[in-house]
């Protein structure tokens, strides 16, 4: 999962998610301009909502942005991406030791956080970031 820090826009990806795009678009679209923390506790409610897979990319940017001082939920998700992602290649093992490759395609899910704006402050050891 690769994770990118803006002034006041925290990004993750996840490159190889298994899922249909069109659950993970449908899952995006219902939790944008949403806090972080009820964002994710919609898509990890049982039920017809569930989408683990944006709900772990979620995650993610959730603890970028607490590294950064910005607690969950101070955090809007503001967008996100869906994509293709890239090939899984696996082998697939047979009877008689023969074996086959399997292609999985994947979807390459994007998730978008806004955070409240971080400046440095000068401490005794060194700088720390805070929330202004």
């Amino acid at each position: 999962m690769e994770i990118s820090v803006e002034p006041v826009l925290v990004t993750a990806e996840a490159a190889q998610a298994r899922i249909e795009p069109g659950a993970a678009i449908r899952a995006l679209d219902r939790v944008r301009g949403m806090v972080g923390t009820d964002a994710l506790a919609v898509l990890m409610r049982p039920g017809p909502g569930t989408c683990e897979p944006v709900a772990r990319v979620l995650q993610g940017a959730l603890a970028a942005a607490d590294r950064l001082g910005a607690p969950a939920g101070v955090c809007v998700v503001v967008g996100g991406e869906v994509g293709d992602g890239e090939p899984v290649t696996r082998v697939r093992r047979q009877a008689h030791g023969l074996a086959t490759w399997i292609t999985t395609e994947t979807t390459r899910i994007r998730v978008e956080l806004q955070v409240p704006a971080l400046r440095v402050v000068q401490g005794g050891h060194g700088s720390e970031e805070a929330l202004r």
